[in-house]
């Protein structure tokens, strides 16, 4: 009886391995995404996500005999990333008390990856990751557009936080808005569809209403992704049709404060002075941030510290050259690198699909979703915040999920005799059903800005 208990154990680990590690990611995304202190008060006090992440970290420690696999390149990357920050805090001729702490922040994350590269190992799990973020989008555009504060005519968040940004929220939710579309194409039930299609329709409503000029056009540039890959590779049409109609109709109803502020980008006549006042300003900054890339281009000026060379104490509001002035240009060939790597694990993983459903479109929203934030990240500074190496993350569990499970289906067509009982176990893994409504998804292979450029979660 006792060796059959520990066999029994033994078979219960193989059927959820990491299962303790996977459900404090859950939860820290759960905090992370839906960041409940942005819109009620009761929650603002609480370190929801610095208790989900050591619990993350627990869990995986203790699960550390579980890993029998190494780390993907894009994990070095990551850690090759926060080690030039280091060093770029270290030889700071700023603040180096501030650069150390927003670096420090940034382990974070390399944690949270880890557990995600090493947990999600299968496709329910990843399912249920990608559902949690555009859930919480869902909800956080439903909220900011029922309570949002309405400031000089643009929408923010309800209580400020990193939501407080119109720009930074209207990336939110153009990076979210693929991942609702994958669920709108996959979901059987008519009540899912209808939640994923008004979710779509509120964050376009949302990042219509913040004005946000980077937002918009991140919007414009991921609709058309989403209608190559969504509509035209993907044998819809039909959704061609409905785009345009829509289009058509927020163009009358949402369209009006950010198209103000395109046209006051260009004429200083226009109403929107102001819109007018920070393209010019802007474009200073891009410059200023060549400069100091040029004048310190091994190490920057370290992480947060462009703001006390600007000239005007603003962030770059790009990305991209924020970390090449504030990291060295180390760390922008690092941060494209990782980028990089988020697009060539969704080819691989379309490769290996070989037709499967669910794979095909997860890997078509994150596509369009990284296209999103490569577009949207031009417009504003947020090389420090955690979604985009998340949605990295996202695809290196969706390329070693389609991997593995190619590998199984060619084992499986080779002759029975060469399949041992171990390994029939263990592929069943990718074919475990997910924990939220399963019944509503088919699953198979033959289905048919001012602020600080910091995350709060960092702090």
């Amino acid at each position: 009886m006792g060796a059959d208990g520990v066999q029994a154990r033994r078979r219960s680990s193989r059927r959820t391995p990491l299962a303790a590690a996977f459900a404090a990611l859950l939860l820290f995304l759960a905090i992370y995404f839906a960041r409940p202190g942005d819109w009620s008060p009761g929650f603002s006090t609480v370190p929801f996500a610095k208790f989900a992440g050591i619990l993350a970290v627990l869990s995986l420690l203790f699960s550390l005999q579980e890993i029998r696999e190494g780390f993907p390149r894009e994990v070095f990357y990551l850690a090759l990333l926060i080690g030039q920050l280091l060093l770029a805090s270290a030889f700071s001729p700023l603040w180096r008390g501030g650069a150390f702490q927003i670096t420090i922040g940034l382990l974070k994350v390399l944690v949270v990856v880890v557990v995600m590269v090493l947990a999600v190992n299968s496709l329910p799990r990843l399912r249920l990751l990608i559902f949690t973020q555009a859930a919480s989008a869902a909800t956080m555009a439903f909220i900011t557009l029922w309570k949002g504060r309405s400031v000089m005519g643009r929408l923010e968040g309800v209580l400020g936080g990193n939501y407080g940004d119109p720009n930074e929220l209207a990336l939110s939710f153009v990076i979210a808005i693929p991942l609702c579309l994958a669920f709108v194409f996959l979901t059987r039930r008519w009540i899912w569809k209808a939640f994923w299609t008004f979710a779509v329709l509120a964050m376009t409503s949302a990042i219509l209403e913040t004005g946000s000029r980077g937002g918009f056009l991140a919007l414009i540039v991921t609709t058309a992704a989403c209608l190559w890959t969504f509509a035209i590779r993907g044998g819809r049409p039909y959704v061609i049709g409905i785009v345009a109609l829509l289009g058509v109709a927020f163009s009358f109803s949402f369209s009006g404060m950010v198209v103000s502020r395109l046209k006051g980008s260009f004429n200083a006549n226009q109403d929107t002075a102001a819109a007018y006042s920070s393209t010019e300003q802007r474009q200073e900054l891009f410059w200023r941030s060549v400069d100091v890339t040029k004048e310190h281009p091994l190490f920057g000026v370290g992480p947060g510290n462009f703001m006390q060379v600007s000239g005007n104490w603003h962030v770059a509001h790009n990305s991209y050259m924020q970390l090449s002035s504030e990291g060295g240009l180390p760390a922008l060939l690092l941060y494209l690198m990782l980028l990089w790597s988020g697009f060539r694990n969704i080819r691989k993983a379309k490769r290996f699909a070989n037709r499967q459903k669910e794979t095909t479109l997860f890997a078509k929203g994150l596509f369009c979703s990284l296209i999103g934030y490569v577009v949207g990240s031009s417009f504003l500074s947020v090389p420090y915040a955690f979604y985009p190496y998340f949605l990295v993350a996202y695809t290196t569990s969706l390329f070693l999920v389609a991997k593995k499970f190619a590998a199984s289906r060619r084992m499986l067509e080779a002759p029975s005799t060469s399949i041992s009982p171990e390994m029939s176990s263990a592929e069943g893994q990718d074919l475990e059903m997910p924990l939220i409504p399963s019944t509503s998804y088919r699953v198979g292979a033959n289905d048919g800005s001012s602020v600080c450029a910091t995350d709060e979660f960092a702090q």
